[in-house]
């Protein structure tokens, strides 16, 4: 459940776009680049992952991360666009080596042959956040004001550290061990190799950066099109998005043990693209006259789909990684993800900026999702030995 509480932190900063943007004169979209913020500070803080476990431990280093997201998170208290931004940037920069190390714990901890299932199940803790986040947030700021959503984020990050203070064991595994150490001249190129996959996982990083900005487009961009768009209150727009991470609750181990099932993260991570690709069609054909219930299953699919992504890619990376490297690449994948997270905010916004419209940015998405699974079919195909 740490997981879900950090997490919570990061949803959080979404959720506080309409009383930022009352408080500023800004619009809700303005805030909505913190989440821009947060996935660089990941994409660059979480190839250090391996780093941090073998220097101080698993259980120290998801400590020292937990207490860094909950003080940042405080700085946005500031209510500056400059401060929230920083605010998220070094959240971004605490969470990046945490999800790695907490996937390293689950996938150091499970069979082999249950890996997909348990890391769906400790991925439906995000969902869990987004659910509370969703109902809880935006009717406490409405209430009381946006800071309590600040004051809320923080709280629950404490709290989870102070759990994993007194559960430590359960977290606590063997570091792995240090790679061996690169004989390439310290300078630009050895440092980008920290951030690089082995040859034959770089098309699951690249793929995940299209998945990720679909991502991006679900859980953060449709509930602000709700509100622009749609013209939809952030209370009705809030359900709507808590409905989503409900059914990522449930879509993700569903979509763990079909991984499992068919042993292949690859193939799962395809056809998810897919009904993820329906789901931001059906999002963006919403009108304010569409039936709750068509709205819903949207909502639904959307869920099952495209939120249900992360814990299969991070499978496919877990199973793939070398030996005693588990941690490591762990890291550099996340950091593939977080570019998708980083890149999908200022790419969505300038294309409805050039075009005027949703459809154009929602269609890109649509395409990159399709060639990213598209894709890694191919790759499964051409790995099947001949005469098979």
């Amino acid at each position: 459940m740490t997981q879900s509480a950090a997490a919570f932190g990061f949803i959080g900063f979404t959720l506080l776009a309409p009383g930022l943007a009352a408080e500023t004169g800004l619009d809700e979209r303005d805030f909505g680049l913190a989440f821009s913020f947060i996935f660089l500070g990941t994409s660059l803080a979480s190839p250090f992952c391996g780093a941090m476990m073998r220097r101080f431990g698993s259980v120290p280093a998801m400590l020292i991360c937990l207490v860094g997201m909950g003080l940042s998170a405080m700085l946005a208290l500031a209510g500056t666009w400059s401060m929230v931004m920083f605010a998220a940037f070094m959240y971004g920069v605490f969470y990046g080596p945490y999800g790695p190390a907490n996937v390293t714990m689950v996938s150091a901890k499970t069979p082999r042959h249950r890996v997909g299932l348990f890391m769906s199940i400790r991925q439906s803790g995000v969902s869990l956040a987004g659910t509370t986040a969703g109902y809880l947030l935006p009717a406490t700021m409405l209430a009381v004001g946006w800071q309590a959503g600040v004051y809320t984020m923080a709280i629950v990050v404490a709290i989870a550290a102070l759990g994993t203070l007194l559960f430590a064991p359960v977290f606590r595994i063997r570091p792995d061990d240090a790679p061996a150490k690169s004989s390439t001249p310290f300078g630009l190129r050895r440092a980008l190799q920290r951030f690089m996959l082995p040859k034959d996982m770089q098309l699951l990083g690249w793929t995940a950066i299209a998945f990720a900005t679909s991502h991006t487009s679900l859980f953060t961009f449709t509930y602000i099109y709700l509100l622009e768009g749609v013209g939809m209150s952030p209370i009705e727009a809030g359900v709507f998005f808590a409905i989503i991470q409900v059914a990522a609750i449930a879509g993700r181990p569903l979509a763990g043990m079909f991984s499992d099932w068919i042993r292949s993260p690859e193939i799962t991570l395809a056809i998810l693209a897919v009904g993820a690709s329906v789901a931001i069609f059906g999002a963006l054909s919403l009108t304010p006259d569409t039936p709750k219930l068509l709205m819903y299953a949207i909502a639904l699919l959307a869920g099952l789909s495209g939120n249900s992504w992360s814990p299969i890619f991070m499978t496919a990376v877990s199973l793939r990684a070398p030996v005693g490297q588990v941690g490591e690449m762990n890291g550099r994948a996340y950091a593939f993800a977080s570019l998708g997270w980083m890149l999908a905010p200022p790419l969505i916004w300038g294309l409805i900026e050039l075009s005027g419209t949703y459809a154009v940015p929602f269609g890109v998405v649509i395409a990159g999702n399709l060639i990213g699974g598209a894709a890694l079919l191919t790759q499964i195909r051409r790995r099947r030995p001949s005469g098979r």
